[in-house]
């Protein structure tokens, strides 16, 4: 696997903690563990390296994200608001996960999943790591999958 477990760990405290200002944990946690209502973003990642980032939460942990992203502070945000910052999230970590690897990739648009009853499989997967977190008690996960190489 290319990135590593502290990589990915170091990628998201820093947004968490620096840009959005939650307390944040480590967690030994897995996406399978997740329970209730979620919302999940995949980013995909194209180039010299392949792969995906999933970022998995209780819709908690993204209504607090989307909070403060939109200032609102306990204030209403709307399911629009909390796809759109659980994209925006998972874009970021994406981005910074990329300029880790080498050659040139680009990532894509992000795609937004809700619910509880859900599984996501890749069936191209080389390599996958899932790094658990709380945010403010609340779960998270964030999955990076190595995709096998096209050549």
């Amino acid at each position: 696997m290319t990135i590593s477990e502290r990589q990915v760990r170091e990628a998201v405290r820093a947004i968490w903690t620096v840009q959005l200002g939650l307390e944040i944990a480590d967690a030994v946690l897995t996406a399978d563990e997740l329970q209730g209502d979620t919302v999940t973003a995949a980013v995909h990642i194209h180039g010299d390296f392949t792969g995906s980032v999933l970022l998995r939460g209780s819709r908690a942990v993204v209504r607090r994200a989307a909070e403060v992203m939109f200032a609102t502070r306990g204030g209403p945000v709307t399911d629009d608001d909390q796809r759109d910052v659980a994209g925006e999230l998972a874009n970021v970590i994406a981005g910074n996960l990329k300029a880790l690897v080498p050659g040139h990739s680009s990532i894509s648009l992000p795609t937004i999943i809700e619910g509880s009853a859900y599984s996501v499989h890749s069936l191209d997967a080389s390599a996958s790591r899932e790094v658990g977190f709380t945010v403010d008690g609340e779960p998270m996960v964030v999955t990076v999958v190595e995709h096998k190489s096209n050549s």
